[in-house]
């Protein structure tokens, strides 16, 4: 039977430490087959930065201009 105590205390906080990207394994690079044959292009889920950016959905459509400036904070952070 399920306890009515919030037991959240207990559990340690979470860390959110910058990840690397998982589709492009974090070289930043993806191979896109859109129109017919497959390149090369930017990854759409770091935006070539190879860290993930929390809050992007790369499925949805062209990044906006808040995405896009996330990626190039979490390259310029995974550079220094």
């Amino acid at each position: 039977m399920a306890s009515d105590e919030d037991n959240s205390e207990d559990l340690p906080e979470a860390t959110h430490e910058p990840r690397e990207c998982m589709p492009c394994r974090g070289g930043g690079r993806v191979i896109s087959n859109l129109g017919g044959s497959p390149s090369e292009v930017t990854c759409p889920w770091c935006g070539g930065s190879g860290m993930r950016v929390p809050g992007i959905n790369a499925q949805a459509g062209w990044p906006t201009e808040a995405e896009t400036e996330a990626a190039s904070e979490a390259q310029g952070a995974s550079a220094a």
